[in-house]
């Protein structure tokens, strides 16, 4: 990179005279900020007393207002308030043993869950990225003190706290030497005749530095927040459909273990009745093994649904943030008899899907992000300012201004490298927003034929129940008529258990496939109002 500078100065010579033998004093004008890495000494010189102007002190009280007024402890609610608006949630109280509905759960993971505050602290982390990117544009800033020692010789010198360099100096019992070396200070202070000399100075400086790639940036941050907040919020539909799934799972895992505990002791009977046939021969002593197998298998099967109604229950507690669920699931969420047309959610999922809004403002982030490549070629203007509070010896020097431009003349080849990762990068989120966008709209059609297929077997399920039903109540006065033996009874009974459990399993099945065409068009959030 080529730079090329403009430097302008500002002497002030006071017409005070001291009676000191050496009025020789050096000033050194240092864009010492962390954009303008760059800056160069200039020596220049000044009579003046050394002294600490006002300066000084309003500096120090401008640092102590600047790390006083920084407040951390409204990260967490500023996240929070892009998932509640202008409502926020606050923890329900629960306990353990109480009945749970739906929507309390949902609420109660909604208000504490891990995942959901790990991607808000990722959104915070992208604005302080984007207040990190704003500070470019403001100046900074420094307080650089520094102390160094000289000793004068002839054609020599060296520098204790700073570059030490060697050259040519000027003879005489006081002046200033000048280096023929290269490095950041070139100016060595003091008697070349062998004398040692000091010179401590405290220069306030400033710089501010312009560049077109740092506009292009900072919109890019800019759609990174936004993307962060997208994803925040399909994290949170993310953890409610979870939620929603674990519920309903634990529900029917329940419901299949009344099932089974009540075919196990129809099955029981059956057997207690085969034994006694088979002491009076009338059947077979393979229709009894048959019987217990059956009976055996019907137990393993209880085992399983009691296992996984627990492990149901420990998922649910997981998602909620609680150590246990053990009260009643007390489900009380219907959904609506009539839901829109397919065309209709598929109209919401595209303007409200939290996951391909994310996906839309990663694209324009990398847009930007091409065009702050590209402007890597423009030159870039700093401006530096110094003021000097103190100097000792002292000097006619109060301050140093400066005007850099940076050409990147020869930086072409890295330019390049950065432009084609850009744009390499801005194709690669293209795809991924297309991605995404078939993926949103595969899953609205899932949903929506997933509502449709449990509303028509609910509608046969209940014809079948009302069958069973009749079944049984036939098989019951039959029994009680004397035409009709126990284990008949028991068999229509069961049929009866198991159409109802079918029935029940079908119902939530269709809950959950009408959430989850909520969390297909992204609204899922809504129940919990």
């Amino acid at each position: 990179m080529n730079e090329s500078g403009l430097f302008m100065e500002h002497q002030n010579a006071k017409p005070e005279h001291r009676d000191s033998p050496s009025d020789v004093t050096k000033g050194e004008g240092r864009g010492e900020g962390p954009n303008h890495p760059h800056s160069k000494p200039f020596p220049v010189y000044r009579e003046r007393e050394p002294e600490f102007t006002s300066a000084a002190a309003g500096v120090l009280f401008s640092m102590l207002l600047l790390f006083t007024g920084c407040s951390f402890d409204k990260d967490v609610s500023r996240y929070r308030a892009v998932l509640d608006g202008k409502h926020p949630a606050t923890l329900p109280a629960y306990s353990v043993d109480e009945p749970l509905p739906l929507v309390r759960a949902l609420q109660i993971a909604n208000a504490d869950n891990e995942a959901i505050g790990i991607s808000g602290e990722n959104y915070i982390q992208s604005l302080a990225q984007k207040m990190k990117d704003a500070g470019n544009f403001l100046p900074t800033l420094s307080l650089a003190p520094s102390y160094s020692l000289a000793k004068g010789g002839s054609g020599a010198g060296f520098t204790i706290g700073g570059t030490t360099t060697g050259g040519t100096g000027t003879g005489g019992t006081s002046g200033t030497t000048s280096s023929g070396g290269t490095g950041a200070s070139s100016v060595v202070i003091g008697s070349t005749s062998g004398g040692l000399s000091h010179d401590f100075s405290v220069p306030l400086g400033t710089s501010l530095t312009g560049s077109l790639a740092n506009v292009s940036t900072l919109e890019a941050q800019g759609q990174t927040v936004n993307q962060r907040a997208m994803i925040l919020l399909d994290e949170r539909e993310t953890i409610l459909l979870q939620v929603v799934t674990s519920y309903y799972t634990c529900l029917k895992d329940e419901r299949q273990v009344a099932v089974y505990e009540s075919s196990v002791k129809f099955k029981t009977e059956k057997v207690r009745d085969q034994e006694t046939r088979l002491k009076l021969g009338a059947v077979k002593p393979l229709d009894l093994a048959t019987s217990q197998s059956d009976l055996a298998a019907t137990r393993v099967s209880l085992i399983q649904a009691r296992t996984d109604a627990r492990n149901a229950r420990s998922a649910l507690a997981r998602l909620m943030g609680v150590t246990e669920v053990r009260g009643p699931l007390t489900d009380a969420f219907e959904p609506p008899a009539m839901v829109a047309a397919i065309e209709k959610w598929q109209l919401d999922a595209s303007q409200h899907r939290q996951d391909l809004l994310a996906a839309v403002r990663a694209t324009q982030a990398a847009q930007f992000l091409v065009d702050a490549a590209i402007r890597e070629y423009f030159p870039s203007v700093t401006i530096n300012f110094n003021y000097f509070l103190y100097n000792d010896p002292v000097s006619s020097q109060i301050w140093t201004a400066g005007l850099t431009g940076n050409v990147p003349i020869f930086s072409a080849l890295s330019i390049e490298g950065d432009v084609r990762n850009a744009w390499s990068v801005y194709r690669q989120s293209g795809l991924t927003e297309s991605q995404v966008r078939r993926q949103v709209t595969d899953d609205v059609n899932e949903g929506f034929a997933n509502l449709q297929n449990s509303r028509d077997k609910i509608h046969e399920l209940l014809i079948e129940v009302s069958a069973a039903q009749k079944a049984a109540d036939l098989a019951e006065r039959s029994y009680r008529l004397g035409s009709e033996s126990n284990l008949d009874r028991l068999t229509q009974q069961d049929n009866l258990i198991t159409a109802q459990l079918n029935l029940v399993s079908e119902q939530f099945n269709e809950k959950s496939s009408y959430l989850n065409l909520l969390r297909a068009s992204g609204s899922l959030a809504s129940v919990l109002q």
